[in-house]
């Protein structure tokens, strides 16, 4: 069947869905029938697509209570944070597939075309995003510290966004407990309240904050950490973690070139 650029606008329009040509990438828009998710699928090149769902501004206590277990002081303290913006944020972690569709290479161990691309450190990260928003002529860029938290703890305000207690954690996260040492496909658990699979598991992802150490006491806005640090922050628990390190509010330090097996990221798009 052959079908022209009018012939597809005029489709999208009748099913909903808003798309873009930009550079050759096709960003398709659309939302849930229920209208409470509205998400971005982005090919990136060589057919792999990349989903992002948007995330609302909003305010959320960041940070942990003293009494979570697994506590470490530089989770803490809580205060209240005002994001003034919404954002997207990919569905899943950034996969093999796409990683080597956008930098021609694929750095992990396991392979899977499905499998959370591994033995990332944050240069590589911040590589990627780069190269996508030359392609497309949007802008990604990793998440921040304060919008990973608040993306994972989806209106939350407990250690897991499913609770006070671990109890449940098989049904969302690859962690130590269940993933038998090693990483596994994306989206095979079960996604949090806003849609984000993998938040707790699999890999641990890269934000883009430097780290400052334990928080300021004072409420903030748009909080984004060290300008300048070589030591950046790791978030969400990997397929090694125990469930005390899998929570909302767990953070890792690491230096910047440092690679892991379990070190992964996931990406946010703008809004303009």
């Amino acid at each position: 069947m052959n079908v022209t650029r009018s012939s597809w606008l005029l489709l999208a329009a009748l099913l909903g869905v808003g798309v873009l040509m930009t550079c050759g990438v096709r960003e398709a828009w659309a939302q849930d029938a229920a209208g409470k998710l509205k998400t971005v699928s982005v090919d990136v090149g060589d057919d792999a697509k990349m989903t992002m769902v948007l995330v609302p501004a909003g305010k959320f206590k960041m940070g942990c209570l003293t009494t979570e277990n697994g506590y470490e002081q530089h989770e803490g303290p809580r205060r209240q944070v005002t994001l003034t913006k919404g954002f997207y944020i990919g569905v899943y972690e950034v996969t093999q597939r796409q990683y080597e569709a956008v930098m021609g290479k694929n750095p992990s161990t396991t392979k899977g075309d499905h499998h959370p691309v591994q033995w990332i450190n944050w240069f590589d990260a911040r590589k990627f995003c780069k190269k996508l928003s030359e392609r497309t002529g949007k802008k990604y860029r990793l998440p921040t510290e304060a919008e990973w938290e608040y993306a994972a703890r989806a209106g939350t305000d407990t250690p897991w966004f499913f609770g006070e207690g671990s109890k449940d954690l098989g049904f969302y996260a690859w962690y130590k407990g269940n993933a038998q040492n090693v990483i596994h496909p994306v989206g095979k658990k079960k996604p949090n309240p806003w849609g984000l699979y993998d938040i707790y598991g699999n890999v641990s992802e890269w934000t883009y904050d430097g780290y400052l150490g334990r928080y300021k006491v004072e409420d903030t806005v748009d909080p984004t950490g060290a300008p300048v640090s070589s030591l950046k922050v790791r978030r969400g628990g990997s397929y090694v973690d125990p469930a005390k390190w899998c929570r909302s509010g767990r953070r890792r330090v690491e230096d910047y070139t440092v690679r892991l097996p379990q070190s992964g990221f996931r990406v946010v798009l703008e809004v303009e």
